[in-house]
């Protein structure tokens, strides 16, 4: 926060930074029937334009994460921030980050410096992942360039955000990432953006130009449910990913915390899900996706 008040004047992503502590997420949790929560940084990302700060910025993050992991084992985990582009450094922060701070698995921006997750620059970073079977969960960040000349004045979480996870994606699999990295476990945030609506548009393209089955690749994939994904992003999302890689996301506090229990609430409610699915988004697949992690 205090980096964000130095480098950022006003509302980051024209949305406000809210106040935050542990306790908040610990009285969100008995309030709302959660027995687990995994704590991540989101957006912007922590590189300001300055390498030595960004790397301070990450070690600070990830020893505060393995430190509430220790705190609250029972109840706490956390996603380790790694400090993009900066290839080498992030390499050992994830070393560091699994081996000594305990982190669950590595939140990655969609892009940092306009250098974009799936880009070969990264290669080494994938690379460590990979071996170690991680989990992944991308968060958007502002796009590396907007639209001139546009009325284009939403807050960038709410179209912004869409935009750049779907562009990411598509990163991917211009670079065959899923199928040199097969055993990464990553999370796309928000239903998968506008992956919903995309994928049969672009899945021509996709194999012919990249040789990539994206029908596969959403299969492969995780989601989480992080934001408003009913009545109609959830339901159109199940009809190309597995119900086995659904998973609950609050997206608490930049989503304020009564906001996020109404949204809970309407997919307990739902008659577009299962009670067997509603079971899997709410508890088992996260369950099984953290043992196999371990």
């Amino acid at each position: 926060m205090a980096a964000l008040k130095q480098h950022i004047a006003g509302n980051p992503d024209g949305w406000p930074t809210p106040e935050w502590q542990v306790d908040d997420t610990l009285g969100f949790m008995k309030q709302n029937g959660i027995g687990y929560s995994v704590l991540s940084l989101s957006s912007p990302h922590i590189n300001f334009n300055d390498k030595a700060e960004t790397l301070r910025l990450a070690e600070e993050a990830n020893q505060l994460g393995g430190d509430l992991t220790t705190k609250y084992p029972d109840q706490l985990g956390y996603f380790a921030t790694l400090p993009f582009p900066y290839e080498a450094e992030s390499v050992d922060a994830i070393k560091k980050a699994f081996d000594q701070y305990h982190a669950l698995g590595v939140t990655v921006p969609t892009n940092s410096r306009g250098v974009y997750f799936g880009s070969p620059s990264l290669d080494k970073v994938y690379q460590e992942l990979n071996d170690r079977h991680a989990i992944v969960t991308m968060h958007p960040n502002e796009p590396s360039s907007l639209p001139q000349n546009v009325n284009f004045d939403l807050p960038i979480p709410l179209m912004g955000f869409f935009m750049d996870t779907t562009m990411t994606f598509m990163n991917l699999l211009k670079y065959r990432f899923f199928e040199r990295f097969p055993d990464i476990k990553l999370i796309v945030p928000h239903a998968g953006a506008f992956m919903g609506i995309l994928t049969d548009r672009v899945a021509e393209y996709v194999k012919s130009a990249y040789d990539a089955d994206i029908y596969a690749v959403m299969k492969h994939v995780y989601f989480d449910t992080a934001g408003a994904v009913l009545p109609r992003q959830l339901p159109t999302l199940l009809t190309l990913a597995d119900e086995n890689h659904i998973l609950y996301g609050s997206d608490i506090p930049y989503t304020a915390l009564e906001s996020s229990a109404k949204l809970q609430q309407k997919i307990a409610d739902t008659d577009a899900l299962t009670d067997l699915q509603k079971q899997k988004i709410f508890h088992d697949n996260a369950t099984q996706l953290l043992e196999i992690s371990r």
